[in-house]
């Protein structure tokens, strides 16, 4: 491989967990074989579950088996269904936050935008996925200069701003974000080549 080319990441395995960086783990979901929707893992003494998605028992039995009791919070982006999140409590006795408007009707609390959920470890930061036709948040992980954006950032999203969508990304410069998770796929990185294609 010369300089030049591009380093392909590792194939996703569905239903299994892999390390992405120091603090975040990433489990797809198995759909017949094949990987699909993300859910990611923050943290190592205190875990934060981000889009635990459907309530599909080997799912949830993958990633209460990756975390286990240190898992304390569920999150949602919005862009996957969050059935799964009570499962997920029940077999980690986390708790549920909402954002208002996004996430389970049970959610033990909630989680504003703006706002902030600090782990031992990390620090993330709630941040307004706009200019989409659904609600949808995005999460920051300041210490990782990452930000999980659920389907916010994806070709295949249907966008009906796309100049707030640009400018919530222009706003975020200051962050100098090193990689994108989405909601399918491996990691983007460097985050500055598709937040470019995005704002130009």
């Amino acid at each position: 491989m010369t300089d030049t080319e591009p380093e392909v990441p590792p194939p996703i395995v569905p239903g299994v967990a892999r390390a992405l960086s120091p603090l975040v783990r990433r489990i797809a979901v198995d759909e017949a074989g094949v990987a699909g929707a993300n859910t990611y893992l923050v943290g190592i003494d205190e875990i934060v579950v981000i889009d635990p998605g459907a309530d599909i028992a080997a799912h949830l039995d993958a990633i209460a088996g990756c975390g286990g009791d240190r898992v304390k919070w569920i999150i949602t982006t919005g862009a996957v269904p969050d059935g799964g999140a009570a499962g997920l409590r029940a077999r980690t006795g986390a708790e549920i936050l909402a954002v208002p408007g996004i996430g389970p009707d049970d959610a033990d609390g909630e989680l504003p935008i703006g706002g902030t959920l600090l782990g031992t470890e990390f620090r993330l930061t709630v941040v307004d996925a706009v200019g989409l036709t659904e609600p949808r948040v995005a999460f920051l992980l300041e210490e990782e200069r990452l930000i999980f954006t659920g389907d916010w950032l994806d070709d295949d999203t249907e966008v009906v701003d796309p100049e707030a969508r640009a400018e919530a990304l222009r706003s975020m410069r200051k962050a100098r974000l090193r990689a994108v998770a989405p909601v399918r796929g491996p990691l983007v990185e460097p985050a500055a080549e598709l937040i470019a294609r995005l704002t130009s």
